[in-house]
Parts: C-alpha cells; sequence; structure tokens
C-alpha cells in the first residue's frame, strides 16, 4: 500500500495522494474561453501548465493555469 496506512483505516483520497505521494491534480477549471479560442483559430493541441506552490504537506495550493498554443 503506497501510503502504508494500517489495515481498516478510512484516508480521503486527497490526503494520500498530494502530500504523502506528491500527486498534483486540478479540478473544476474555468475553460469557456479556450474553447472559444481553439474554435476560432482550428487549433486544439496546447500545452498546459499549472504550477502549485511547493508546500510540505498541503493539500491545496492556488495556481495560475496556463494554455500555450
Amino acid at each position: 500500500r503506497p501510503n502504508e496506512s494500517e489495515e481498516g483505516i478510512n484516508q480521503p483520497w486527497h490526503w494520500i495522494t498530494i502530500p504523502i505521494m506528491g500527486l498534483t491534480m486540478g479540478e473544476i477549471f474555468y475553460l469557456k474561453e479556450l474553447a472559444e479560442d481553439c474554435s476560432e483559430d482550428n487549433t486544439y493541441e496546447f500545452m498546459f501548465v499549472a504550477p502549485a506552490l511547493p508546500i510540505t504537506g498541503a493539500v491545496g495550493s492556488p495556481i495560475n493555469p496556463l494554455a500555450i498554443k
């Protein structure tokens, strides 16, 4: 078990994957403007970056997401 918790102990997914495993994730992005821009120039390929602040043990961080075409 990657989180090394004892059997039978319920742990929320975020508490394990973010601070212990180092996984970063994002959710609830506002993509309407990106979709409109992609539709205008018919280019749907881009690099999406959204680095989180490196806060040890944190379970959340503000980000500044960018879609680079």
